[in-house]
């Protein structure tokens, strides 16, 4: 997860943040989260947890609508603070409601698109500035250690809770910060417009999961929400592509 993280960085600065919002919303941290939380606990358990995941994509989308309209006029800890508010109330929201597998469908599907009609529309920045070697080193350090502490707490929260905090944005968290601290809020926004698009990848991949752990068991469960999630990513990454070779539109 840490390479991931890492390689996510080093593409970015190539491609610019639409494409690389679209590669931060892979499963980097979520992904192996349930695969050991599946294997560590059961596939009975991951199966509702991915319940719980699926509709937590709202929360996702909570934490990118708020971090981008703070982000632009306020500094990266407020932005921040911002998105992880959004983030902790849907999910108390989502804890109480406790949807079905075809509600938290829905709900996911809804994400990307609140996501795409909430946030801004800056100007693109203008160029990406190269991040350090250590720069890359601390976000890799900084994702694997928050990893490390959700999947800690998987068995005391249980799976509803543990789904919930499944797509806690740990990777977002660290490349947003890090790339508005060193790239300007133009391109933070128009790097979480990017992890909206591809929070449909992610609903295939934990719908995936919801329907065919128990029924498929965990290897085979886990091949389908691959295949399902890089079928769409490659779509998405190739209209991220065309966007960012295109001019810039005007601000809204």
């Amino acid at each position: 997860m840490p390479a991931l993280i890492g390689a996510v960085t080093v593409i970015g600065q190539r491609t610019g943040p639409r494409v690389a919002g679209v590669l931060t919303a892979l499963p980097v941290v979520a992904g192996p989260i349930a695969l050991f939380v599946a294997i560590e606990q059961g596939a009975a358990f991951e199966a509702r947890s991915a319940v719980a995941t699926l509709a937590a994509l709202l929360a996702v989308a909570a934490f990118c609508i708020l971090y981008a309209r703070t982000c632009l006029r306020r500094g990266w800890p407020v932005s921040l603070l911002a998105g992880l508010f959004g983030f902790a109330l849907t999910t108390l929201a989502l804890k109480r409601l406790d949807p079905s597998l075809a509600g938290a469908g829905a709900l996911a599907l809804a994400s990307p698109l609140c996501v795409q009609v909430l946030t801004p529309r800056p100007p693109p920045p203008p160029r990406v500035r190269p991040v350090s070697r250590a720069g890359l080193f601390g976000r890799m350090g900084a994702g694997a250690a928050l990893m490390i502490g959700v999947t800690a707490l998987a068995d005391a929260l249980g799976p509803t809770w543990s789904g919930l905090l499944t797509v806690f944005p740990v990777a977002t968290t660290v490349l947003t910060v890090s790339w508005h601290r060193t790239q300007g809020p133009e391109f933070a926004v128009y790097l979480l417009r990017g992890l909206g698009n591809g929070l449909y990848g992610l609903a295939v991949f934990f719908a995936v999961l919801g329907l065919g752990l128990e029924r498929l068991g965990i290897a085979t469960a886990f091949a389908l929400a691959l295949a399902g999630l890089a079928s769409i990513q490659l779509a998405l990454l190739s209209l991220a592509t065309r966007a960012a070779l295109r001019p810039a539109s005007p601000p809204r």
